[in-house]
């Protein structure tokens, strides 16, 4: 897993999904040659004007594709572990 942060002030709710959708595309492209990588989704956090994506993929440098053919820059590019909460964590 990997995370990708960028930082992009005046960024309407629809230049977001064109990012969005940007990545999934070329992540879809990536695989079909053989180099799997899924994006597994964003988070925008507005005050900081920050969005954080989540990578699934073998290697950082097949994210890196990814990302610099999207032609948006981005500040940095980590690997990440997941850690989901506990089923009974969401009990009411």
């Amino acid at each position: 897993m990997f995370v990708v942060e960028r930082r992009l002030p005046n960024l309407s709710t629809a230049d977001l999904a064109m990012l969005q959708e940007a990545l999934l595309f070329v992540c879809d492209r990536l695989t079909s040659r053989g180099e799997p990588v899924r994006c597994l989704g964003s988070t925008f956090l507005p005050g900081q004007a920050r969005l954080l994506t989540l990578f699934q993929a073998e290697s950082a440098e097949a994210v890196r594709r990814v990302n610099e053919n999207v032609h948006t820059p981005f500040i940095s590019l980590e690997a990440a572990i997941r850690i989901d909460p506990a089923p009974e964590s969401f009990a009411v």
